[in-house]
């Protein structure tokens, strides 16, 4: 029997998330690759010895089970606490990273976690599967055991040797049922980055749709919210992703493309996502304000999506945000010059903006909290604020 193993890698400046090509189980995330992306991805083929036949007839047996048995799983549920034992942490195997891919604790985690254990113990046993060889994997607890190997290795106790577990059998639990275990346990207690929720919800909301446990794409979402407490607007942006060709989505999940320039091409067609990739070029995908510009019109062919690339390269931002942070004694000609800026810029750009509104084109932003005590001991006038926030030609006579 032969297995393969892929990894990703580039010799260029890539910040890569977790391990894409990790594959076990189910393909839940997207794997294909843009022809002209640095990243290249390694097969390593691994020959094994002929499996043991009585395992293969299990693991078949299991397959038959599970399969009839999912929706149970799903709506019924599973005992968790039905086999509890100690275990040793050192026997244990982590589970497959795409089924996992959740950031491993930061350094300060770690050594809180650490700090917990070693005062009052593992409080929260791990779950476990029993795998049809009879090992142990990991299914909620990784950073727990991460950090009792951590406290074996420096003390030689044998008190962080052996954790409390609740077990699984391989028998009577799916797949899709165990990466919802992972992703629930990770969401109840880490911190959890926007890419890795955006992921968790996208493998959430596919595992749902094939469990076949809601009517619609919907009612899904609205369960998802209330499970990741996000707001149903803000979840229906990250299902809105799926919209994304493969290719994109493969860089959203390696944290190379940001939010903002994915959600822009989630609203053109798919040749069209792959012609921006293609000819725009990966390393500019994240230059907001020409993504922008491209994406604005649906459905253009090669030649005139290459005119807009050549339009797109000479666009600089429209707008920009410019932060001045200022010692007292400054606050009084700081805001008088900003101001007499301000009195220029609606004199000379109202009629261009045809709006009556100065924000539109300079706004001016002030910790207003501050701002009181400034002027109870009148190191500024109010004059001189409603200067600083004046709107049109109007406001600007009555001062």
């Amino acid at each position: 029997m032969t297995i393969e193993y892929k990894t990703a890698s580039s010799k260029a400046n890539v910040n890569m998330g977790f391990n894409i090509e990790s594959n076990y189980g189910d393909d839940l995330l997207p794997k294909a690759r843009v022809k002209n992306d640095p990243v290249r991805v390694t097969t390593e083929s691994f020959e094994l010895p002929p499996s043991d036949p009585v395992i293969e007839e299990k693991t078949r047996q299991r397959k038959a089970k599970i399969l009839s048995t999912r929706i149970k799983n799903f709506t019924e549920g599973v005992d968790l606490f039905k086999r509890f034992e100690k275990v040793n942490i050192m026997e244990l195997n982590y589970c497959a990273e795409n089924w996992n891919y959740f950031d491993k604790p930061t350094r300060e985690e770690l050594l809180k976690l650490i700090g917990s254990i070693e005062n009052i113990g593992l409080v929260s046993p791990l779950v476990l599967l029993r795998e049809v060889n009879d090992t142990l994997t990991i299914i909620s607890g990784k950073s727990r055991v991460i950090a009792m190997r951590n406290l074996f290795a420096n003390t030689q106790n044998e008190r962080y040797l052996f954790a409390p577990a609740f077990i699984l059998d391989y028998s009577e639990v799916d797949e899709y049922y165990l990466r919802n275990l992972i992703i629930d346990s990770n969401l109840q207690y880490r911190k959890i980055s926007k890419n890795t929720l955006i992921m968790a919800a996208i493998e959430r909301f596919e595992i749902l749709k094939r469990s076949k446990m809601y009517r619609s794409d919907t009612q899904i979402v609205e369960a998802l919210s209330e499970e990741f407490l996000v707001a149903r607007s803000t979840l229906f942006t990250y299902i809105s992703l799926r919209k994304l060709r493969e290719e994109v989505m493969v860089l959203l999940l390696e944290n190379r493309i940001k939010l903002e320039p994915a959600k822009c091409l989630a609203r053109v067609n798919h040749d069209m996502q792959l012609m921006i990739l293609e000819n725009f070029g990966i390393e500019h995908i994240n230059e907001l304000h020409r993504i922008k510009y491209l994406t604005k019109q649906d459905n253009l062919t090669l030649p005139r999506l290459l005119r807009r690339i050549e339009t797109a390269k000479e666009l600089v931002p429209w707008k920009t945000r410019v932060t001045i942070v200022v010692n007292k004694y400054l606050i009084e000609p700081c805001l008088k010059y900003v101001g007499d800026f301000k009195k220029y810029a609606i004199e000379n750009f109202e009629e261009k903006f045809n709006t009556k509104n100065s924000d539109k084109y300079c706004k001016v932003a002030v910790n207003y909290e501050e701002m009181k005590y400034y002027l109870e001991k009148e190191i500024i006038n109010k004059s001189l604020l409603d200067l600083v926030f004046a709107k049109n030609r109007e406001e600007l006579l009555r001062l």
